[in-house]
């Protein structure tokens, strides 16, 4: 591997392309939900947030596999992938199960608890309880996704999310327009199209090019939750971050969340670019630290950086320009678009500041401070939360309640950006050491 633009967005964009598709299903579910009614929309945007705080252990299971995969290949040891994989796989689908039973049956507790709208109550409840069968087909695609971005295979990535796009909205299509489903159609459209696109990746395993049949073994929990562990427990106080957020909203009313939830699926789809970016450097990171190629590390931050930059400029000023464009597309209630439109302007100032912070972050992942990270991760949503408590209580818009985000990129990348230096700076010796 080397870290030219070239390289870089060889393995970004697919990246890119799949995570623009995958969170396309987001903005489908959001615009259905929109369709179908206001308590919809307001159910569905806080019990998206609930669902992917779990989910996200997927993506942090994807984290720990990326990374071990890109230093097996950095360090000459490709036929070790296979058992890697297949253990992790096991990991995933116990994991998975678990956590489908479990939000199963503990979701009406704990939405009671959090919530105060009944009607939002209820229709969160039957939100995640049904998309709770969704939670083990994302565990194995989190491990599956995480060895082909570590193999640098991510075409096999872009394809798997373009099927979960699509098979996403045609079912939508039928179940919510056709059938008349409602709620129940969007949760079906969800859950059937993530068992399809993992499905998918499985039977990609024959054509990809590394040989996983090999014998070569080892015990990989204890590596792989050395990884995995911090990065989960980072995605979840990150999102702890955006529930208690969405919780200030929900106290506001019905129109406030509905809105929240609009301007929510804008902004995750709009990041979605700078997260390949960071997808590329950690792969490329964890195969140049396991090369201990400080060359290769410094620049690879910096190019993926300015790649990262660039787009995310551009869309900043797409999202400000064209506010009330973008949320006619989901919903028909003139309050709410009105609301939304004024929102994303602040929203668009946070694309535009959050490229150093997410690059940055994969970029600490990969040289092996995964638990420094999660703890960068706690201090800086503890600022998150102590900012969005202390605005919400002066009673300022809902616009400038947005402004939290800004608490969260840039503390972050400046902590992040020491931490990745001070581990940069130790490679010659290493180097030296091994020689």
């Amino acid at each position: 591997m080397e870290a030219s633009y070239r390289q870089i967005w060889r393995i970004a964009w697919p990246i890119i392309g799949a995570s623009l598709a995958q969170n396309a299903v987001s903005l489908i579910d959001t615009a259905f939900l929109g369709f179908i009614g206001q308590v919809e929309l307001a159910a569905g945007g806080i019990g998206v947030l609930f669902f992917l705080t779990i989910g996200f252990i997927g993506l942090g299971i994807s984290t720990g596999v990326q990374v071990l995969t890109a230093q097996l290949l950095g360090s000459g040891e490709s036929e070790r992938l296979g058992s890697l994989l297949r253990q992790s796989l096991w990991i995933s689908a116990f994991v998975g199960a678990g956590l489908s039973f479990g939000l199963a049956y503990t979701a009406p507790f704990f939405v009671r608890a959090l919530l105060h709208e009944p009607e939002t109550i209820n229709s969160t409840t039957y939100f995640l309880r049904g998309r709770s069968l969704e939670l083990f087909p994302l565990m194995l695609f989190g491990a599956l996704r995480g060895y082909y971005s570590g193999t640098a295979q991510t075409s096999y990535i872009l394809r798997a999310n373009l099927i979960l796009a699509s098979t996403n909205l045609l079912i939508n299509i039928l179940f919510v327009i056709g059938l008349g489903w409602g709620m129940k159609g969007v949760i079906a459209g969800s859950v059937l199209s993530q068992y399809i696109a993992t499905t998918y990746l499985f039977v990609s395993l024959r054509q990809q090019r590394y040989n996983l049949s090999s014998k070569s073994e080892g015990w990989w929990l204890l590596p792989l939750m050395r990884y995995a562990g911090p990065a989960i427990l980072q995605n979840l106080v990150g999102m702890v971050g955006w529930v208690v957020f969405f919780l200030l909203i929900e106290r506001r009313g019905q129109f406030a969340l509905a809105s929240a939830n609009i301007i929510r699926s804008l902004y995750s789809f709009s990041m979605l670019p700078t997260w390949g970016f960071a997808t590329a450097v950690g792969t490329l990171t964890g195969y140049f630290w396991g090369a201990k190629d400080r060359k290769g590390l410094i620049q690879t931050l910096r190019r993926a950086f300015f790649l990262s930059q660039g787009l995310n400029t551009a869309i900043a000023l797409m999202l400000a320009a064209f506010a009330p464009l973008w949320v006619q597309l989901f919903t028909r209630d003139p309050a709410i678009q009105a609301q939304a439109a004024r929102d994303l302007p602040m929203i668009a100032l946070s694309v535009f500041i959050m490229p150093a912070s997410a690059v940055l972050l994969f970029a600490v992942v990969g040289v092996g401070e995964v638990f420094l990270a999660f703890l960068v991760e706690v201090g800086v949503i503890i600022v998150y939360v102590s900012y969005a408590l202390w605005i919400d209580s002066l009673q300022v818009s809902l616009t400038w309640m947005w402004s939290t985000e800004w608490t969260y990129w840039i503390p972050s990348a400046i902590i992040l950006f020491v931490l990745w230096w001070r581990r940069v700076k130790k490679v010659n010796i290493l180097a030296l050491a091994l020689s």
